[in-house]
């Protein structure tokens, strides 16, 4: 070999040994590249479930142990017809709950009828007398039977003579309870017409859930703002064409109000469109028949405090309190102070499921207070004809 093509060969190896070692040093460095972008992007990636920020605001908190008056509480299920053994809250408690609170009645609107509803009187009305109340229910299963009103009105009367003081209408009529035929049962069928009026006649009212959350006729997905909530409970999405919509089935509720004019209807969770108070303010003008109550839609009205406040102001002789909510000092609590201070950007009771933001205190006067808290329920239910 001459000395040309050593050198050769010598400087071909070193370019070669330069560009491997360039070559593993490159890989090195693309590697960590790619493990500090990984780690980034996970830095800046955070499940929804785990976000809890805790806000830095610096303002007033009052907190309300008792109510500034006696309550009653139109809307609730603690140990209903419907509960297991396992679910039941001992009487005793409940009742212990209420007094810390200032509750003066507890109304349980789920009795059903007949030795379920016994049962409901025997083990919460009887023994407390005047901390509870119990509503009656249909018994759809019976809707295919020939004069199912007419069945209908007798198992009613049966159940006011036993002590039931008003009748519950779940949210299933008109989105889900169906003839055998799979027809859905129209919430405005006339042939219903004897039920609403024999209610009227006896001076009970009708505490009625139509439709949900505007939020559960829409897409499930990152647009709708109670997505959490959806994905926790699917069941409660209503979007799609196989259901009614929400305007059409309030629309067939507004025409039984307007048939019976007679009956007090309670349009329950602010009338059912809390997220449009001028839809519930335009239907509380047009049928005087009827009043609200505002279980389980705190973070609703609450988001919006001074149309709230105006809305409270203006209905004050129309609006009833209730939770829907397991009896329970915290819950009662919270209500309180939303209802009764003026405290900026707190919690509603069981934040952040329903929504992902913050509520704002009424401050409501005493005068609106004592009405929305018992005495519009003492009214409704002074109605009685028993």
């Amino acid at each position: 070999m001459n000395r040309r093509n050593f050198f050769s060969r010598v400087v071909q190896g070193s370019a070669a040994a330069g560009w491997a070692e360039a070559s593993a040093g490159g890989a090195l460095r693309a590697s960590g590249s790619a493990e500090t972008a990984s780690k980034a992007a996970a830095k800046e990636t955070l499940l929804l479930r785990d976000f809890h920020p805790v806000s830095m605001l610096h303002v007033p908190v009052h907190e309300v142990e008792r109510a500034r008056f006696p309550v009653i509480d139109v809307h609730n299920h603690v140990n209903d017809a419907r509960r297991s053994s396992g679910e039941r809250i001992p009487p005793a408690r409940v009742i212990e709950v209420m007094d810390h609170s200032n509750l003066q009645t507890i109304v349980i609107l789920t009795g059903m009828w007949g030795e379920y509803l016994q049962a409901v009187l025997d083990e919460m009305v009887k023994p407390y007398p005047g901390r509870f109340v119990v509503f009656t229910q249909i018994d759809w299963k019976r809707v295919d039977e020939p004069d199912f009103s007419g069945s209908m009105v007798k198992q009613i009367d049966d159940a006011v003579a036993r002590g039931a003081r008003g009748l519950k209408v779940l949210k299933d009529f008109g989105l889900t309870v169906r003839h055998k035929s799979g027809e859905l049962v129209k919430v405005d069928d006339p042939e219903l017409d004897p039920i609403w009026a024999d209610c009227g006649r006896l001076g009970i009212p009708v505490a009625i859930h139509t439709t949900d959350p505007e939020a559960f006729f829409h897409p499930v997905n990152g647009e709708n703002e109670r997505f959490e909530e959806l994905l926790h409970h699917p069941d409660w999405s209503f979007y799609g064409h196989q259901f009614p919509s929400k305007e059409s089935l309030l629309t067939a509720r507004e025409r039984v109000f307007a048939r019976h004019s007679g009956t007090t209807f309670i349009a329950l969770h602010v009338g059912n469109w809390p997220e449009n108070l001028d839809y519930v303010s335009q239907q509380l003008d047009r049928l005087p028949n009827v009043v609200i109550e505002v279980g389980a839609r705190q973070a609703e009205i609450g988001r919006q405090p001074r149309r709230a406040r105006e809305f409270f102001e203006k209905y004050q002789d129309r609006i009833l309190f209730g939770t829907d909510m397991t009896p329970e000092e915290g819950l009662y609590r919270n209500w309180f102070r939303f209802l009764e201070t003026a405290d900026d950007s707190f919690d509603y009771w069981g934040a952040p499921e329903q929504g992902r933001w913050k509520i704002y205190g009424l401050n409501l006067p005493d005068e609106i207070l004592n009405k929305v808290y018992r005495r519009n329920a003492e009214r409704i239910f002074g109605q009685y004809k028993g």
